[in-house]
């Protein structure tokens, strides 16, 4: 499929549903938020109804997994203390039949302090079906494990303080990321490569910066979306 068709990129028709499921249990208090896919009727593409399934139940699954582990885990300890497990989410790429989502899973004891702090990533090939890798973000031939590692590295580098003292950087190839309209976004886990208080480390990689090397169908940028032509109306004489 020739994704510069249309003279640009293209958005995917999809209805995102909020899921939204509160509950206080004692001292036990969860707010989970998360997605739905759906295809709309009568659109140009309709994703195969299984693919967004499977989405759909990764994605809960991963979030009740989540707040029902800690339950467990808090019941154990029998706490007299308030406990907070919240996710949030964000649809960050939604183009080219690519979709790339993350979910924000965190707890939180009764000092509000953030006892764990994870991102779980959803980057979907809606053709297919498949999960989308770094390697297939890039054109072909192109080394981008090295690129990644030596951006990564310059960036802490430029702000070595925040980090651990010699943080070494070698990015895997199923380093953790997700997508946005401007760059690729690596990271970490929490307490990897910097203090716990620094939250989860972060970085993006600009399409920009990184054209040449970038595969066209991921890097959409405002002159290249496409939008269908106004029909001017004719005037009756």
């Amino acid at each position: 499929m020739n994704f510069r068709g249309y003279d640009g990129c293209i958005y995917n028709l999809i209805h995102v549903k909020f899921n939204e499921d509160m509950k206080r249990d004692g001292f036990f208090y969860y707010n989970l938020q998360y997605p739905s896919f759906y295809n709309f009727n009568n659109t140009y593409f309709n994703v195969n109804p299984n693919v967004l399934n499977n989405i759909n139940d990764t994605i809960k699954s991963d979030a009740y997994t989540f707040k029902d582990g800690l339950l467990e885990e808090y019941n154990e300890s029998s706490q007299n203390t308030n406990y907070t497990v919240r996710s949030s989410y964000n649809v960050t790429f939604n183009k080219n039949h690519i979709l790339s989502s993350k979910l924000s899973l965190m707890a939180l004891d009764g000092t509000s302090i953030a006892e764990y702090s994870q991102i779980n990533n959803y980057n979907i090939d809606l053709l297919t079906g498949d999960t989308i890798l770094l390697k297939d973000i890039f054109n072909h031939g192109v080394d981008y494990m090295k690129i990644i590692t030596e951006y990564v590295s310059y960036k802490i580098f430029q702000n070595k303080e925040w980090y651990y003292k010699d943080v070494f950087i070698d990015i895997p190839q199923d380093q953790a990321f997700y997508l946005t309209d401007s760059g690729i976004v690596v990271y970490f886990e929490l307490a990897q490569i910097a203090p716990i208080e620094f939250g989860v480390p972060k970085f993006k990689i600009p399409f920009e910066k990184f054209k040449s090397y970038i595969n066209p169908r991921f890097y959409c940028y405002a002159q290249n979306i496409y939008s269908p032509p106004v029909r001017k109306k004719k005037l009756n004489k």
